[in-house]
């Protein structure tokens, strides 16, 4: 009998993800520098942002005390922020949606066919990056303002003020009959009502522009009123950046006011932040040349012939730049982060155009690879933006929160701390 040895080629390898996220291992750095400029308030930008979690976790305890089979705290906040939202929406399909998310989903469904608690707790007719994600490290007293204890969101219990919060959204009057907010949503919950012909108050009381003014005031009081070293952080940034319309520049304006007012090393600390800022947006920048020059050659191209290319030159030249500045405004202020520093000194320590994407292309890994010293497309390679978070291309709540929405000028919440200040005043007080 003749031995017979078969070769197939492997299947191609899955990758777990198809979302990018061009950190260069900065991460920890740039959470840290978020933390150091505005701490404690997260992802956080408006007021319902706070109230729909902490009502998701006090109708889940009535759930449990009335002994119902209750979903998850997280399935009810998923579920009642997508009907706040679409709620919001059908107001005005158009947009602008500043604040809701599943404008996609909920375009799908211009009747409002889907609307009960089984279908809009789905991620497919709402979004998978949610509010409540982005709400949940603020809502908790570690590392947050002290609404709720715990680490994991279910698993959270109210302290009194997040409770106060929870019942000023719960104890709103909706419909003819004047029923509480909480017994509709029980009701709704339990899969017990459909949406009423009264639908419109129901969305006066869910959706994210219209926070009671209770509401309002128990938010404010934790961002601005307790007596912790990072609330005065926030304490003196808030005049700083004032309640306008627009945010004030930061360099020209914020950090100013912050000097005139005696608080020069946390203007210092908002500078440093900035220059950090600078250096994520020119690594970004160097990697969409970059991109472009591997996808217009459809293969591998040699690094020592992306060296001489004038525009990566000049990409790379405007990072190395960045990267110095940082290094002055750290050393100014006596920040110490460390791999910020390691980032910073490792580019600096590259001699030429060369040795730096060697460098940088070892940072952005899911998009671009090196063998044989070319530059060839990664396992998650597309053409990088210039104009482009760094952050995935999903719908969620990091797509649209202020400190996200511009590649330049980059805030590190200070946008967030904002809008949230024009939220728990009448929007639009100066």
């Amino acid at each position: 009998m003749i031995a017979s040895t078969f070769w197939f080629s492997p299947a191609s390898s899955e990758v777990s993800s198809s979302r990018i996220s061009l950190d260069f291992g900065l991460r920890s750095a740039d959470f840290f520098f978020r933390e150091l400029v505005v701490p404690e308030l997260g992802r956080i930008w408006f007021v319902r942002q706070f109230s729909w979690p902490l009502a998701s976790l006090a109708l889940h305890e009535s759930m449990q005390n009335q002994g119902s089979n209750a979903p998850r705290p997280t399935a009810i906040c998923h579920g009642i922020e997508a009907l706040a939202c679409k709620l919001a929406y059908q107001i005005n399909p158009q947009g602008p949606f500043e604040r809701i998310l599943g404008s996609r989903a909920f375009g799908r469904d211009p009747e409002m066919r889907v609307r009960s608690f089984q279908q809009l707790r789905q991620p497919s007719n709402y979004v998978r990056n949610t509010h409540r994600q982005a709400a949940t490290r603020a809502i908790r007293q570690d590392g947050g303002l002290g609404f709720a204890t715990g680490t994991r969101f279910d698993l959270l219990d109210l302290e009194p003020v997040g409770r106060a919060l929870a019942e000023a959204f719960l104890d709103q009057r909706v419909g003819l009959g004047g029923t509480s907010l909480r017994k509709w949503l029980l009701g709704w919950l339990r899969d017990e009502q459909e949406l009423p012909g009264w639908s419109d108050t129901l969305a006066r009381a869910l959706v994210p522009e219209r926070p009671t003014s209770e509401e309002r005031e128990l938010v404010r009081s934790r961002v601005l009123d307790t007596r912790t070293p990072e609330c005065a952080t926030r304490q003196h940034l808030a005049p700083a950046i004032g309640r306008a319309a627009d945010l004030p520049d930061i360099r020209s304006v914020v950090v100013p006011r912050l000097r005139d007012a005696g608080h020069r090393k946390q203007a210092d600390e908002v500078i440093a932040a900035l220059a950090f800022g600078a250096v994520l947006d020119r690594a970004r920048d160097a990697t969409a040349d970059l991109t472009q020059a591997v996808d217009a050659a459809r293969g591998g191209v040699p690094a020592a012939t992306l060296a001489r290319d004038a525009a990566i030159r000049k990409s790379l030249g405007g990072l190395r730049a960045a990267a110095k500045n940082f290094s002055s405004k750290v050393s100014t202020v006596g920040i110490t982060e460390p791999t910020s520093r390691v980032f910073v000194d490792a580019l600096l320590g590259r001699d030429d155009e060369l040795q730096t994407i060697r460098f940088l292309v070892g940072r952005v890994a899911q998009v671009l690879c090196l063998s044989d010293d070319s530059v060839h497309r990664g396992a998650l390679f597309r053409v990088v933006d210039q104009s482009e978070s760094l952050d995935g291309l999903e719908e969620g709540a990091a797509s649209i929160e202020p400190d996200r929405t511009n590649r330049t000028g980059r805030t590190f919440r200070i946008a967030n701390l904002h809008s949230l200040l024009r939220d728990v005043v009448q929007r639009g007080a100066a």
